[in-house]
């Protein structure tokens, strides 16, 4: 690239979920290596930028998404202070779109036709070409459009020592090998019944020194499956859930030794706190969302939930399982056969948990 079309100011807009956003790290990675020289923002919404406060070399621009008129008109009044070269913008949703309009960029670019929702491709002047891929690697297309030939898959979370140290304190009193386990998703047809955890944890615990480290949010619902959990399990159980913010919960998980959840935001903060994941998959395929790192310990069925309960043999990269029944083509067995082989790969001693 001519130093003379080099950007000075680089934004990229990628306001949620919490998994999403933790994924988009290696992306502003990868434009730091690139661009040294330009400055870096990323506007990010406010649920979920405590999870990022304070990352290396990247300005937050935290915003509320755009609900009506008068968040807008606020909207358009934080805005029209930025001058950005680029606004790269991996988010496609109409609301990403109002905010696309706001901006001043001199380049708008957006996801290419696979990956674009909601009109997208009206508000950005640039499209990235699109491949059925990992979202992880449809973010560094990004990158790699604007010129960035070395993708960085870092993600270094910016946690504080005394943020660490918190999390040591919590289970510093857990034998054997600590397994983390969520049991409920955004959304119920994400969620494996607990009556399998259960199974799975006192077949695991049968063989393997364990202590599981329950962790969820503080909703009704998460309560109620912890609840369940405890009533039908006979393995230690530290229950953090709802006890923890999203950053305390970073460190709680790079505290654990492997992290056991359906599809959800806690699965990418572990793998970005380097700690492996069995992750549950039957609405949507792994390969697209799933952990992006030793991604060979999921469990996957998204392809016979398509073929079960759709009657399709073939699915677009776009589409899903939207059905309770589909996390229940996942088998207590499958599960169980996948954690045993992780902690035979980590070295983890057998012997049951007292």
């Amino acid at each position: 690239m001519n130093p003379a079309e080099a950007p000075r100011c680089i934004a990229v807009l990628r306001m949620s979920a919490l998994g999403d956003v933790v994924m988009t790290l290696p992306l502003l990675r990868t434009l730091q290596k690139a661009f040294p020289r330009a400055k870096i923002h990323w506007i990010v919404s406010r649920p979920f930028h405590t999870i990022v406060e304070g990352v290396s070399g990247v300005e937050l621009i935290v915003i509320d998404k755009p609900r009506g008129p008068v968040s807008f008109w606020r909207l358009w009044w934080q805005m029209r202070k930025y001058d950005f070269d680029w606004l790269l913008v991996p988010q496609a949703s109409m609301r990403a779109n109002l905010v696309t309009v706001v901006s001043r960029a001199k380049r708008k670019i957006g996801f290419g036709t696979l990956h674009s929702r909601d009109l997208q491709r009206w508000f950005v002047n640039e499209t990235v070409p699109a491949e059925p891929e990992h979202l992880i690697d449809s973010f560094l297309q990004f990158a790699t459009y604007v010129g960035a030939r070395e993708h960085v898959l870092e993600w270094d979370l910016p946690l504080r020592p005394d943020e660490h140290a918190w999390a040591k304190t919590q289970v510093e009193e857990c034998a054997g090998i600590k397994l983390a386990v969520v049991l409920a998703a955004s959304k119920p047809e994400r969620n494996w019944p607990v009556a399998r955890y259960c199974e799975t944890l006192e077949r695991i615990a049968a063989r393997w020194p364990l202590t599981v480290v329950l962790i969820g949010g503080p909703g009704k619902a998460e309560r109620a499956l912890a609840g369940e959990l405890h009533k039908g399990l006979r393995v230690p159980v530290l229950d953090m859930v709802g006890r923890t913010d999203l950053r305390q919960l970073a460190a709680l998980l790079g505290q654990v030794d492997a992290l056991l959840a359906p599809d959800t935001g806690p699965l990418h903060i572990a793998q970005a706190m380097g700690k492996p994941v069995v992750g549950l998959y039957a609405v949507a395929p792994s390969k697209k969302t799933g952990p992006y790192v030793e991604p060979q310990w999921s469990v996957d069925v998204f392809a016979e939930a398509a073929a079960t309960i759709l009657g399709r043999e073939r699915m677009g990269w776009r589409q899903r399982v939207h059905d309770e029944r589909a996390l229940r083509l996942i088998t207590v067995d499958a599960v169980v056969d996948k954690i045993e082989r992780l902690f035979e790969h980590r070295g983890f001693k057998p012997g049951a948990t007292s």
